[in-house]
């Protein structure tokens, strides 16, 4: 059944829409739509939406019905009589709106799921990853100089004798303070003692790895 056919069926004798019913009787009272709209205080766009039949340009269905009761009202209709044609003419739109929601299927959202194989994939590109990170810390170790960090960190003043200096290096290289051979652990830590001359001593502390790439820290402590 064609959407023309169904609009015949839900009108009134004559078929006549709900937006000619309401001209007509407009008309009849001999009021022009500028008159009408002062008269119930309806906005002239919703009362020339009324009348063209677009209804879908009216203000939300919970003002449609003030604005019927104050039509029905003013041009002397039933207010059901209104209710019943404007009902059954969007009823029409509406199921026609359906079956083009139904005519077009919506696409399906894109589901990501984790299957053995991408599980591999994923698997393999994260060791690969790691690997290259383990080889470039590596390189970055033997190539790049030895780390080196003291307690010490900027010169200073004092009236002390006696300074300890401790610090923490890579295991496996040599580690002197002011020329003095100093013992490293396993673990990269060292301490020694220094002896401070009245005025300014300087104290240099310098590591060389395996490769012959140096560090150097050197600080100046005043004694007073």
């Amino acid at each position: 059944m064609t959407k023309m056919t169904e609009n015949k069926k839900n009108q009134p004798a004559g078929g006549q829409t709900l937006s000619g019913f309401l001209k007509e009787k407009r008309q009849s009272k001999n009021l022009s739509l500028e008159k009408l709209s002062d008269i119930t205080k309806i906005q002239m766009f919703s009362l020339e939406a009324l009348e063209n039949g677009q209804f879908e340009k009216l203000p939300p269905s919970v003002y449609r019905m003030g604005i019927f009761k104050r039509l029905a009202k003013i041009l002397d209709i039933d207010e059901k009589e209104i209710m019943e044609m404007y009902n059954n003419e969007t009823q029409v739109v509406e199921t026609s709106a359906d079956y083009n929601n139904i005519a077009k299927p919506k696409k399906e959202n894109f589901r990501f799921v984790l299957t053995p194989k991408k599980s591999i994939a994923i698997f393999s590109a994260i060791l690969l990853v790691s690997l290259f990170a383990y080889l470039w810390y590596q390189f970055d170790f033997l190539v790049g100089p030895p780390n080196l960090a003291i307690n010490l960190k900027e010169d200073l003043i004092t009236q002390e004798g006696t300074i300890t200096l401790k610090g923490k290096t890579d295991s496996r290289v040599d580690l002197t303070i002011n020329g003095e051979n100093i013992y490293v652990s396993p673990n990269g830590d060292f301490s020694k003692d220094v002896s401070l001359a009245d005025g300014i001593n300087v104290i240099e502390v310098k590591v060389i790895n395996s490769f012959g790439k140096t560090t150097k820290i050197i600080r100046q402590i005043f004694r007073q």
